[in-house]
C-alpha cells in the first residue's frame, strides 16, 4: 500500500471517497491522482481496491463466484507444471 509519506491520499481520504463523503474539491484531486499517467496511480488504485474489499467484507457483501477464480488458478498451476 501507499504510505502517507509517499502519497498525499491516505486511507481516510480514500475511505471518505468510497463512502461518498469526500467534498467535491477533494474528489477532483483524487480523480487526477488516480489517472493512469499520474505518479503512484497504480499503487493508489490498489489501495482504493483493498479498502473497498475490506468495506465489503466488513459490511457482509458477498461476491458471487461462478468458479472463475478456481479456473484461473487451475490454468496457472497447469502452466507452471508444464514448464521444463
Amino acid at each position: 500500500m501507499v504510505s502517507d509519506r509517499t502519497h498525499p491520499m491516505n486511507d481516510e481520504i480514500l475511505s471518505a471517497f468510497l463512502d461518498d463523503e469526500l467534498p467535491p474539491e477533494r474528489v477532483g484531486a483524487l480523480l487526477v491522482a488516480l489517472r493512469e499517467d499520474a505518479p503512484g496511480s497504480a499503487e493508489l488504485r490498489d489501495q482504493l481496491t483493498v479498502l473497498q474489499l475490506i468495506k465489503d467484507a466488513v459490511g457482509g457483501v458477498e461476491a458471487p463466484d461462478d468458479g472463475f477464480t478456481l479456473r484461473i488458478l487451475a490454468r496457472l498451476r497447469a502452466h507452471r507444471d508444464a514448464r521444463p
